[in-house]
């Protein structure tokens, strides 16, 4: 072999197995992207004819009023299914990193509902909280509390189906702590107690920065997947038609859903995944640009 193909081999090689990845980009990502902004600015319903229509169906989405609060059932879900997700998988990290007896089991315990499939979960919590023949119902009605609503009252749909997605997911987020707790070294926190540093001093100055990328990790992953929620909004509330009583668990991705599935709607559907998009674009660079100043990389 020459020279001059030794130093050109290497590239053929790179451009080998970057072709794969590259038109897995192409196929999955890139195209959809730019042929779902093209469909949203027509009026597409999956005839053969449509139009161009401009930024009317954006327009039209935020003069929706029922858009605008699927909007804001959407940040209602993220916010709390975010804030209880990561708190209890911080705190049952906290607990199971310790000595404890059968700790290990209990790990595989907690993390055991985070394989199991979104569908089946809904469908049992289904049945356990329905309010007429529920296990749980029957049982609060037998200690003399009336039975709440749950899955069917205005107030309390969305606030079950956020119950029931924590219960799913936290655990996922208390193995990515625990993989942080045991990367900080014992040494900082003997140090801290020498220095006079009691558990809440020791707690914030030295096991916070050190988990500060894994929570900056798993803030951005769980915000991202409380934004794309969906399967628990259909199986729980109602379905293909569903999104709970009067809309009140309709979240945007259940409303593009709708909008495209069951009204032929592809034009409109198309302009409120690109708001979607845009929404949480925004919110990952805002967190990306806002991790500089809190997020800890170089703690020993």
């Amino acid at each position: 072999m020459t020279r001059t193909n030794l130093k050109r081999s290497p590239w053929l090689v790179v451009a080998v197995f970057l072709l794969p990845s590259f038109l897995g980009f192409l196929l999955f990502l890139a195209i959809p992207l730019f042929a779902a902004i093209g469909v949203s600015l027509t009026n597409f319903s999956g005839g053969a004819s449509f139009r161009f229509v401009g930024l009317t169906n954006y327009s039209n989405a935020f003069r929706n009023a029922d858009f605008l609060r699927y909007l804001y059932n959407t940040g209602f879900f993220t916010f709390w299914a975010v804030l209880f997700q990561l708190g209890l998988g911080l705190v049952f990290a906290l607990i199971l990193n310790e000595k404890l007896f059968g700790r290990n089991a209990f790990r595989g315990i907690m993390f055991l509902p985070n394989v199991l499939s979104s569908v089946a979960v809904g469908l049992v919590f289904s049945l356990i909280l329905d309010v007429q023949l529920g296990p749980v119902n029957q049982f609060l009605v037998s200690l003399g509390f009336p039975p709440p609503q749950w899955l069917t009252g205005l107030k309390t749909a969305l606030p079950t189906i956020i119950m029931v997605t924590v219960w799913q997911n936290f655990g996922y987020y208390m193995v990515l702590f625990l993989g942080g707790l045991q990367t900080i070294s014992s040494t900082l926190y003997e140090a801290a107690a020498i220095d006079g540093a009691g558990p809440v001093r020791r707690f914030f100055s030295v096991t916070i920065p050190g988990l500060s990328p894994i929570i900056f990790f798993s803030v951005t992953i769980a915000i991202i997947r409380a934004f794309q929620v969906f399967d628990q909004i259909f199986v729980m509330t109602g379905g293909q038609l569903g999104g709970g009583p009067a809309g009140a668990t309709t979240v945007l991705v259940f409303d593009i859903y709708k909008s495209a599935f069951s009204q032929f709607r592809f034009g409109y559907a198309a302009a409120g995944s690109v708001v979607l998009l845009v929404i949480i674009f925004v919110v990952t660079v805002i967190q990306q640009q806002g991790q500089k100043k809190w997020v800890t990389y170089d703690i020993v």
